[in-house]
């Protein structure tokens, strides 16, 4: 049981390691570019990282670096998050008498981690809480669930967003209050925000990014990878949906790198004249996603419109998941409407 939960995270891990390729079954053994040094600089092709079965397990060796770790010791170099859930599924199969590892040892918990205390600090000080705000008043005409509105904030005046980074500094327009949706990465680390209009602005939305380099995609430091992960437009969409990320400008491949590729449900917003998103949709079609195609009964242009309709979006999605050529065949028909 332990090497079976073993090969199943190292296939949770393989997105973001470079020409991964698995060489055999049984034994198990991979190999891929070392995640760790990034293998040889002189030759993009020397895939040096090898995972091979011993002892009942999967384990590492770079034989460029030198790195030589368990599964759960690479796991946990690269993706914190990931690897509580890795740490957390061997310690329930230890206690229910199916190992005898002791992976309690390696458990840990993880918190947000912020840049520095200050930075935490500053943060606090600059969100409040929606409660009793416009902001509350929004989500609640929105139906946003409300067990989601804790991860909601308010400000009260958008020029203070400038003391984020230096870079915002007399580049934030607008003294208007907004509702404020944090963004983190896997690491729980933060990296931005995006401010949602209360009102009548220009601007429905502004989005201050902590680090340019840094994608900003929705709620990616609490999903769980091992299950289907829903990729929406808006951050306010995944929110009615159980284990979901929003891509928002972010590309797919900021997704995909945190998120097996097989694990994937792009849920589409319902615009069938929009061309850019057209153009979008037939290219993840074509590179092998699954995704949700509307019923040509549903107007509505989105998730939220579709719940304030009354329609019940989860058993549509559930109805409406389409990939490989019925996919193809039903994103054509969608188009035509």
């Amino acid at each position: 049981m332990s090497l079976y939960i073993d090969i199943k995270y190292t296939n949770l891990l393989a997105p973001r390691l470079e020409l991964f390729k698995i060489k055999n079954h049984n034994p198990f053994t991979a190999n891929s570019r070392c995640p760790l040094c990034g293998d040889s600089k002189q030759n993009k092709w020397k895939a040096r990282g090898y995972f091979f079965t011993k002892k009942g397990g999967v384990f590492y060796k770079c034989h460029n670096c030198g790195e030589s770790s368990s599964l759960g010791g690479l796991i946990k170099q690269l993706d914190s998050f990931l690897f509580n859930q890795y740490a957390m599924e061997r310690y329930k199969e230890g206690t229910h008498g199916k190992s005898h590892a002791n992976v309690a040892s390696v458990m840990e918990f993880v918190k947000p981690d912020f840049e520095s205390r200050k930075e935490k600090s500053l943060l606090d000080s600059l969100l409040d809480p929606i409660d009793n705000t416009r902001a509350e008043e929004y989500v609640r005409a929105r139906e946003i669930p409300e067990h989601k509105w804790k991860d909601l904030y308010y400000i009260d005046d958008m020029q203070k967003l400038e003391q984020l980074s230096e870079k915002y500094k007399g580049r934030i327009i607008g003294t208007e209050d907004r509702l404020v949706i944090p963004f983190y990465n896997r690491d729980k680390k933060f990296v931005g925000v995006s401010c949602r209009a209360l009102g009548d602005e220009s601007l429905r939305y502004v989005t201050v990014r902590i680090n340019d380099n840094e994608p900003l995609v929705y709620n990616i430091d609490k999903v769980d990878v091992s299950k289907d992960v829903y990729v929406t437009e808006g951050p306010l969409d995944s929110l009615f949906l159980d284990n979901a990320v929003a891509a928002g400008s972010s590309d797919l491949k900021a997704v995909a790198s945190s998120v097996p590729k097989d694990k994937m449900v792009l849920v589409f917003d319902n615009q069938p004249r929009n061309v850019e998103l057209v153009k979008l949709m037939v290219k993840a079609s074509e590179a092998g996603y699954r995704m949700v195609i509307w019923p040509k009964n549903i107007e509505e242009k989105d998730i939220n419109e579709m719940i304030l309709a009354g329609i019940a979006v989860k058993d549509i999605i559930n109805q409406n998941t389409f990939e490989s050529l019925e996919l193809k065949l039903q994103l054509a028909m969608w188009r035509s409407i």
